[in-house]
């Protein structure tokens, strides 16, 4: 076809009836968390024209009511999202075959948004057969001989103690058992490569011994060091596990309603089970202090962050959440107290950030990295530090102290960006003074025993043995091959472990002590609390209608 003509053609297809039509559909969150298009009318496009003109914006989403025009193609039996896309689509060569010789619409509808074909109706479902999700994924594994553990229902709150000791909370060893089907990579290969490859932390004679004693077992039935891995095998295995403490301050809710439970998040406590944490987590700690079982989470701040978290009551309303923040349409507002004197004026940092390594949580700031934007204001200088607050607009991991070290003003006790292993500066203005791959290397190096503590990607730490040389353990084995760490030299580092046996007596009285457990036969130095602390602390959090704030942390006094 010539332009005139085809120009022709997609005239009057649009001029005539029974070729498109104009559909309204509302964006909606479902009780269970998932999106849903319902909907709302249906016109000819034909008939639509008469009274209405199409602009080129005509499909746009109006953020106020979720309402959005599109556009359905009868023939083609497909939607279509926006004026450009349907002048595109009626130009093609598809369509116009299919508008000749148009097919029966009588089986088909438009559910959600998508054209669907009708199907038969199922039979009405008996009271006894009406299960919600979890109860369907009980079942399931019923029938499949997979073994429901406590530990996956609200057992799990009782499978250990919580105590304070030292100005920390701290959780009884426990028995923990974790699960995995068998990945495709596995099958065919031995179980005692499969774990030699994908649990490197295990020793061969350790995993044979898990062997022995049955705390690894495939399909729940004992195994061997030389079964090899079939399709679909349940394997799971049985460990010790020893969390690390955190501080003992007090959790305290900012408001609670049939929806929301916002809190104010101590430092050192991570927002869910990650890690070598568990019970020592908030959704944890507020389900078993505070009765709140049923949390989801919202959004997310680092381990040592402490401040304002919002949670919902509903997967609904967590989705809700979720889409303002993604739209930017939260105001956050932090405060944190940084080294050295910053700027009284305003200060907007607008500088690209870049995830180096995920393994240690590692971001720089890069002109290949991600959209960012900080907007800083200083409150308060004395004795060479200054209280600042800070406007996030974007939500990048890291970016309040990434930004802040980019400018040369590092958090006072950032474990992680206020070090000289980004050269003497500290990474100002972006100057690392090496390559990424070094620094990360560098950094690994340099976080051993007397920082393990302030990050979660160095877990579990290094042991000092009896003649004063490092045990690399299960982080270092995990990571690619790195030269030998030297000992520690440091007497004044924040934390410090020995290895210490323990008695025979002690193992037989102590009812949390598993004799086969490494780490029980190890003592672990407290960190002394003041280390578990960084100054940065969400202050508050608001959006249309609502806000929610903390009091301004004690740090903040100079």
């Amino acid at each position: 076809l010539t332009s005139l003509q085809l120009y022709s053609v997609v005239t009057m297809l649009i001029d005539k009836p029974g070729v498109l039509a104009v559909i309204k559909v509302e964006h909606l969150v479902l009780p269970s968390g998932h999106k849903n298009q319902a909907l709302l009318e249906q016109t000819d496009l034909h008939k639509f024209q008469e009274e209405h003109k199409i602009s080129d914006n005509f499909c746009r989403k109006d953020k106020e009511s979720n309402i959005q025009m599109k556009f359905s193609c009868w023939p083609c039996r497909i939607v279509i999202e926006s004026v450009v896309a349907l002048r595109s689509h009626l130009s093609g060569g598809k369509h116009l075959e299919n508008a000749v010789n148009p097919v029966d619409n009588s089986e088909y509808f438009i559910d959600n948004g998508k054209w669907k074909k009708k199907k038969g109706e199922k039979r009405p479902l008996e009271e006894s057969e009406k299960l919600s999700k979890r109860e369907r994924t009980k079942k399931n594994k019923l029938a499949r001989s997979i073994p429901i553990l406590a530990q996956h229902t609200e057992a799990k709150y009782e499978e250990t103690e919580t105590y304070f000791e030292n100005g920390l909370r701290k959780v009884r060893p426990y028995h923990f058992t974790f699960t995995t089907h068998a990945k495709g990579r596995w099958v065919g290969d031995k179980l005692s490569d499969v774990f030699a490859r994908e649990f490197r932390a295990m020793e061969p004679k350790e995993f044979a011994r898990c062997i022995e004693a049955g705390l690894v077992r495939v399909n729940d039935k004992a195994s061997s060091v030389d079964y090899r891995v079939q399709h679909n095998d349940f394997i799971s295995h049985t460990v010790h596990r020893h969390e690390l403490p955190v501080t003992e301050q007090k959790i305290n809710i900012i408001s609670e309603d049939d929806d929301w439970a916002v809190v104010d998040k101590p430092c050192s406590i991570p927002v869910h089970p990650c890690g070598r944490y568990r019970h020592n987590s908030m959704t944890f700690i507020l389900a078993k202090e505070h009765g709140l079982k049923t949390l989801h989470t919202v959004h997310r701040l680092d381990r040592l962050t402490s401040g304002v978290l919002i949670f919902s009551k509903s997967a609904a309303k967590a989705r809700v959440m979720e889409q303002q923040i993604k739209a930017r349409e939260v105001e956050k507002e932090y405060v944190c107290r940084v080294v050295g004197e910053f700027p009284e004026e305003e200060i907007v940092c607008e500088e690209p950030i870049e995830v180096i390594s995920y393994k240690i949580g590692l971001c720089v700031v890069d002109p290949k990295g991600k959209d960012c934007k900080t907007t800083f204001q200083r409150l308060e200088f004395k004795n060479g530090v200054s209280i600042v607050k800070c406007w996030p607009k974007t939500g990048r991991m890291h970016q309040i102290r990434v930004h802040l070290q980019f400018l040369g003003f590092p958090i006072t006790n950032d474990p992680l960006y206020n070090s000289e292993i980004f050269g003497p500066e500290k990474g100002k203005g972006g100057d690392l003074g090496k390559s990424q791959e070094q620094l990360v290397q560098d950094l690994i190096k340099y976080h051993t025993v007397e920082n393990w503590i302030n990050s979660d990607e160095y877990e579990p730490s290094e042991i000092v043995n009896e003649s004063g040389e490092i045990r690399k353990t299960e982080v270092f084995q995990n990571l690619d091959k790195i030269e030998k760490v030297q000992s520690e030299t440091k007497e004044e580092a924040s934390i410090k472990t020995k290895k210490q046996k323990l008695s025979d007596d002690l193992e037989m009285c102590d009812p949390f002590c598993d004799p086969h457990c490494g780490e029980c036969k190890l003592a672990y130095k407290d960190p002394p609390p003041e280390t578990l602390v960084m100054y940065l602390h969400a202050l508050k959090y608001s959006g249309d209608g609502w806000s929610y704030q903390t009091e301004m942390p004690n740090w903040t006094l100079l």
